[in-house]
């Protein structure tokens, strides 16, 4: 896996991104992944109604059930890949 280095980032977006990650329960260096392959990814991939298609049918999927084993370990890989 290759290393980034950003130099030179402005208070005001490091704060933001301390913020968010905070709030998304992720380091730092994870959020700026997610932002990062956010921003390339494509046109409907970034799609907003799409996302919030995905959210409701994953908490509906949730609604009074628990998550296997077999489904971490496949979200870990689908989030390594």
């Amino acid at each position: 896996m290759a290393v980034l280095t950003i130099r030179s980032v402005p208070d005001d977006v490091y704060e933001s991104l301390k913020t968010q990650a905070a709030a998304s329960r992720r380091s730092i260096n994870s959020e700026a992944i997610e932002c990062l392959r956010f921003a390339l990814a494509k046109r409907a991939e970034r799609d907003v109604g799409a996302l919030v298609a995905r959210a409701r049918a994953l908490h509906e999927r949730m609604r009074g059930g628990y998550v296997t084993n077999a489904e971490i370990t496949a979200a870990k890989r689908r989030g390594r890949a």
